[in-house]
This record gives structure tokens, C-alpha cells and sequence, in this order.
């Protein structure tokens, strides 16, 4: 019985549409009989064809990496770094003094973080596609952001303390790059660089945190002959360059060193990232260069 109920209704409503042009609706009227209600259709809406926007807009975007920052510095520093042990606190750690706690290598390693940060910022803002001007602002944000997070956390660390010289040098790291990504110019003919050889603490004594690893690292300020006017001749594949590092003032160095040593230098180095661009390697790589010292590629070695 409900088949043949099911077969009326449609026969019914083929019916109509036939009769009448019915497009749209059949409607049941409760007696068993089905009407045939014509419909006019309504052009859509500007509003219903419209694309939804996606949910990770730029501005969300750099609004979660401001979030990301904060909250994995947090937890870096309370998991490595004691953050968290002491009441907040101020503290002077000198600059580049022999009495200091890394002979100033430290201070370093927070300008290049500002200077990392500030490129890989404003890198990711112009990729979300930010213009220009406003991508290198919000990666200078970034840079102060990172540097000035781990400084706050510091100021909670038994061990540190909040040290304005290090936030000094924060600032210069982020403006030094800022500079550079607004004057394409000057990113040419300065580059700011960190070179790593892990040190013995590292690969006989257990040391896991490269980034306090001073004994393995120096820093480096290159000045690309190229881009300074010497583009015949092999002299364009060098650079000059002005550097610092130290070696074995963290107690967990002194049975690899003698006594703490501080090693400013002058030197000449291969200019990595023509290389890689005549190579044929990507433009990262290039990039990645400007701000990486492969060891081994200049001279005086590391010591």
C-alpha cells in the first residue's frame, strides 16, 4: 500500500511539472492529493557565492607567532635554564672583561639572537604577505620580542638576573638588522655571523646546550669585498672580517683549558654566499649564509 501511495505521488508531481512547468516544490497536502506549488527562483546573493575567508589570515598568523614566541621561550627556560627559582631580580654582568662570567662571548650570542630573529621575522611576514615595509617592522618586533623574553625569564633565574647590558645588546642586534633589511645596500656590504665548532664540553663532557656552548663558538662582523667595489679578479670571492670569541670560562671548561682566554681577531674569509649563489643553490641557502659561518672557511681558524 505505501508503494503504491509512494508511485501516486510521484506520477502526481511528474504530472504537474508537466502541465504546469512546476520547477521546484510538490507539496503533500495531508488528503492524500499533491499540489504543485511554483516557486520563482531568486538570483544568488553577492553574499552567497562569496569564498569564506580562510581562518589563518596573515594577521592571525603573526599574532600566533607572537604567542608561539613567548610561550616556547617560557618553556625552554624553565625546563634548561632554571627560570623560574628565584624571584625576579636585577643583575651586572659586565661587558667583555676578563672577571666577567663568559669574557663577553655571551653578549654576543644575545645580539646575534636579536639579529636571527629580526630576519627570520620579517622573512615569514613577507612570505604571509605583508608589504614590505610593514613585514621588516614586524620582524624587528619579533627580534625584541624573543630577546626581550629570554631577558625577563633570565630575571628569574638564580643564576642570572635580569642584566641591562645584555638587553643593550639585544637592541643592537634587532636595529643592526632592521638597518640591513630596510638599506639592501648595507645588507650587502655587512653581515653579522655566527660561527659553531662544538668544544670538548660538548663532545666528551656531556654538555647539551649549544647555545651556552661559548667555548665552541665565535662571532663574526663580514665585509664582502664584492660589495665593496672588488668585482674583477679573485678577490671578489673574499671577505674581511672582524670577530670575537673565548675559550674555557665555564667551569665545565676548565679541565679542557689551561686558564680563560679572550681571542678578538682580524681576519679573511671565502665569501659563502657568492658561492652558493654560483653554485647554483637556492636563495635560502644563500640567505642562510649571511648569518652562518661554515668553520673552516676563514682565517685565523678557530682556536
Amino acid at each position: 500500500m505505501r508503494t503504491g501511495i509512494a508511485w501516486l505521488v510521484m506520477l502526481s508531481a511528474a504530472t504537474c511539472q508537466a502541465q504546469t512547468g512546476c520547477q521546484d516544490t510538490d507539496r503533500w497536502d495531508g488528503l492524500g492529493v499533491v499540489r504543485c506549488v511554483s516557486v520563482e527562483e531568486e538570483p544568488a546573493s553577492a553574499e552567497s557565492i562569496r569564498p569564506r575567508a580562510p581562518f589563518w589570515t596573515a594577521e592571525r598568523k603573526s599574532r600566533a607567532l607572537d604567542l608561539g614566541i613567548v610561550t616556547a621561550v617560557t618553556a625552554y627556560g624553565v625546563s634548561r635554564w632554571e627560570w623560574g627559582e628565584s624571584s625576579f631580580a636585577f643583575r651586572s654582568e659586565g661587558w667583555f672583561g676578563s672577571d666577567t662570567g663568559s669574557g663577553g662571548a655571551d653578549k654576543l650570542g644575545h645580539a646575534f639572537t636579536g639579529v636571527a630573529a629580526t630576519a627570520i621575522g620579517t622573512a615569514l611576514h613577507r612570505r604571509w604577505g605583508f608589504d614590505e615595509q610593514t613585514a621588516i617592522r614586524r620582524g624587528a618586533f619579533i627580534g625584541l620580542l624573543l630577546t626581550t623574553a629570554v631577558e625577563i625569564g633570565d630575571g628569574f633565574s638564580p643564576d642570572h638576573g635580569f642584566s641591562w647590558e645584555d638587553q643593550v645588546v639585544n637592541m643592537a642586534g634587532v636595529g643592526f638588522e632592521y638597518l640591513r633589511q630596510r638599506h639592501p645596500r648595507l645588507r650587502e656590504r655587512m653581515q653579522f655571523r655566527w660561527e659553531y665548532l662544538p668544544s670538548e664540553a660538548v663532545t666528551r663532557g656531556g654538555h647539551r646546550d649549544i647555545l651556552t656552548d661559548y667555548s665552541g663558538s665565535r662571532w663574526m662582523l663580514a665585509f664582502p669585498l664584492h660589495a665593496w667595489g672588488a668585482n674583477q679578479g679573485g678577490w671578489r670571492w673574499f671577505e674581511l672580517q672582524l670577530g670575537y670569541g673565548t675559550r674555557g670560562f665555564a667551569e665545565r671548561d676548565r679541565e679542557y683549558f689551561d686558564r680563560p682566554r679572550r681571542y678578538p681577531f682580524v681576519g679573511i674569509g671565502i665569501h659563502m654566499p657568492l658561492l652558493a649563489r654560483r653554485a647554483g643553490l637556492s636563495t635560502g641557502t644563500a640567505r642562510t649564509l649571511e648569518y652562518l659561518q661554515i668553520p673552516g672557511t676563514a682565517w685565523p681558524l678557530p682556536p
